[in-house]
């Protein structure tokens, strides 16, 4: 489904009882909190770590199941509503509006495996997959624009001031490169794999993004050297990376790493699980999402996953994942350039 309209069921299922809509998570490569602020990011999708959601009609005293983190359900339409906003449930109600259905009583259940507050995009992995079950279920067809949008709506009510980068990731089927509301594909040529290593803290968007727009206005002058410092940085890793020039940009990954400390988002301990990944071999290595917790990204030559998985481990990792360069090179479909406002 990633990247392709919601197919029209309604020629052949006229009234189906449940829709179903996936989604996945993303990583940040770089760009993060610079992106908010006009640079390029490049991220690609995490297709491991998947995000199911199911939609009835209707509102139902049967419990879906555990409310654990991860898996939670949430009704919208005029009846049984609690009023509790979230991400997910402002994106379903925007798409029910805009198709004419606002009024309707649905659920949705959501099982999510993408660890929560952690950088990988939780939120608007859940409200695509969240769009695209009752798209599902009412037969809709959601183009990918206009799925981003209704993403995005709910993103803006999850973090405040979103640049959209993470509605575009979670929704496309391999690496892009994201400026000022495009998203492009861009090859992944490095012969080297990415190590993604969960220090076990939470961390808050809204918090980190505020922290990083008060540190920029409190000297101007300066935030607009670190800016374009970010942006050289960006746009020679999105070039290193599809000539395949994997020293270097393991290099920009490290000094951007260095940039995110300046602007107070890292923490001791992503600090020490970089330097884990950089003592074991790693090309290079910086903290993924908003900061203040969350996960690390280490970039490792082929084959030396295993050894830097292992150390960042050692460091203090509660989790790793393993994402193969093969595995970025092979997307299943396309990923159209398109333009995805905010």
């Amino acid at each position: 489904m990633n990247g392709q309209p919601v197919r029209d069921r309604r020629a052949t299922v006229p009234d189906p009882a449940v829709g179903v809509g996936h989604s996945h998570a993303k990583a940040i490569l770089l760009g993060e909190h610079t992106v908010v602020h006009g640079t390029p990011a490049v991220a690609f999708p995490l297709p491991a770590l998947p995000v199911r959601a199911i939609a009835r009609r209707g509102l139902h005293d049967t419990d879906f199941g555990p409310g654990a983190a991860g898996h939670f359900r949430f009704s919208v339409g005029a009846v049984g509503a609690d009023g509790t906003e979230s991400g997910p449930r402002v994106a379903v109600e925007e798409a029910l509006r805009r198709w004419g259905l606002g009024g309707e009583p649905v659920e949705v259940r959501i099982d999510c495996d993408i660890p929560l507050a952690r950088g990988l995009g939780s939120s608007a992995a859940c409200a695509g997959a969240a769009v695209r079950a009752v798209a599902d279920l009412y037969g809709r067809i959601v183009d990918p624009g206009s799925l981003y949008e209704l993403v995005q709506c709910g993103e803006q009510v999850a973090h405040g001031r979103a640049s959209g980068i993470d509605a575009g990731a979670v929704l496309a089927s391999g690496p892009i490169l994201f400026e000022r509301g495009i998203a492009r594909p861009i090859a992944f040529a490095v012969d080297a794999d990415l190590v993604l290593a969960d220090t076990g803290v939470p961390g808050s968007t809204q918090q980190a993004v505020a922290g990083v727009r008060r540190r920029l206005a409190r000297d101007p002058r300066a935030a607009r050297g670190q800016l374009d410092r970010a942006d050289a940085l960006i746009t020679s890793a999105a070039a290193d990376l599809a000539a395949g020039r994997t020293a270097a940009l393991g290099a920009a990954m490290l000094e951007f790493q260095g940039l995110l400390a300046e602007l107070g988002v890292s923490t001791p301990q992503i600090d020490e699980l970089v330097r884990a990944a950089l003592d074991a071999g790693a090309f290079g290595a910086k903290l993924t999402g908003a900061g203040l917790g969350g996960c690390v990204l280490a970039l490792a030559a082929t084959g030396t996953a295993p050894a830097v998985r292992d150390a960042l481990r050692r460091a203090g990792a509660v989790r790793t994942w393993t994402v193969t360069a093969q595995s970025l090179r092979s997307s299943p479909t396309p990923i159209p350039e398109r333009e995805i406002t905010s």
